[in-house]
């Protein structure tokens, strides 16, 4: 699955470079917003979530327009995201008493349909809104603080990875599935802001670094060391005692029917690189228009 979604990225973003003859639009821009965490340490509450597991994001693109409905637009991206199980008004959450931070680097390509037209022309529509989805390769690397410090969870094979009879540790690059809406405000023919949400299907419920069961920690200890057999489950800090928590193998840690993901909420300052016409127009004077709103 992941090689053909390597083939159709890599197409597509071939498209868009070969294609520059018969380009007519095109832009560069900048975003900023927030990227919000979605998986097996979220709260019930929406608005806990949005508020606790967010964190910073930026990002840069490049956006072809093929005609005034429908673009192209490569993307690079970084954003932070946390989750956390003391958020959570849920009893058995809490006591999991898990959590995680990471960081989110990504490298996107996405398609654009605007719904009613996109065109910077004088006296055309000041908003333009649009529906996009597409592929993204994604890096992440879960970490949690434990005893004052700061430790990366993939290496250690918190639920038994590298184990006889469990898997082998993740990968911390995946695949996602970007989808969403956004506009346009059109402030000038050779500037605009957008406003975009988008979320992203994970390939992997390992963002977290929870997807499956607890390993017993006698066995997890002996195997993968005290470190993974400590962050593995940490009921034992919830409840304030020195030993750990003692469960069976198999025991439910986390949902791995549901793959993770992740939401980025931007605003974006766009400037024309080349003009309808082809003709490159960035570091031009910008030629301010009035906008109608019909």
């Amino acid at each position: 699955m992941k090689n053909i979604l390597n083939i159709i990225w890599l197409s597509a973003f071939s498209l868009l470079i070969i294609n520059k003859n018969s380009a007519q639009y095109s832009d560069v821009g900048i975003s900023l917003g927030m990227a919000t965490y979605w998986g097996d340490l979220n709260a019930p509450s929406f608005t806990t979530n949005m508020t606790k597991n967010s964190g910073i994001a930026i990002a840069a693109h490049y956006r072809y327009m093929f005609n005034h409905r429908f673009g192209l637009k490569a993307s690079l991206a970084y954003g932070r995201i946390k989750g956390d199980d003391q958020y959570s008004d849920l009893s058995w959450q809490k006591q999991r008493n898990l959590d995680f931070k990471s960081h989110i680097t990504e490298l996107g390509l996405m398609g654009e349909f605007y719904i009613f037209g996109f065109n910077t022309d004088p006296g055309s529509a000041m908003f333009a809104p649009y529906l996009t989805a597409g592929i993204a390769s994604f890096w992440f690397d879960p970490k949690t603080t434990y005893q004052g410090n700061e430790v990366r969870l993939q290496p250690l094979g918190t639920e038994g990875q590298g184990m006889p009879g469990r898997p082998d540790k993740y990968k911390t690059q995946s695949f996602s599935i970007p989808f969403g809406a956004g506009t346009k405000i059109i402030l000038t023919e050779t500037m605009n802001i957008g406003l975009e949400v988008v979320l992203r299907r994970s390939m992997t419920d390992y963002i977290d670094d929870i997807s499956t069961v607890y390993i017993n920690y006698d066995d997890l200890n002996a195997a993968n060391g005290t470190l993974a057999a400590n962050l593995g489950n940490r009921m034992n800090e919830y409840f304030g005692q020195v030993e750990p928590v003692q469960l069976p193998t198999g025991s439910q840690r986390g949902g791995a029917k549901v793959d993770d993901y992740y939401l980025m909420t931007m605003v974006s300052f766009n400037f024309m690189f080349t003009d309808w016409k082809g003709k490159r127009v960035l570091g031009k004077s910008n030629k301010v228009t009035c906008p109608t709103f019909n």
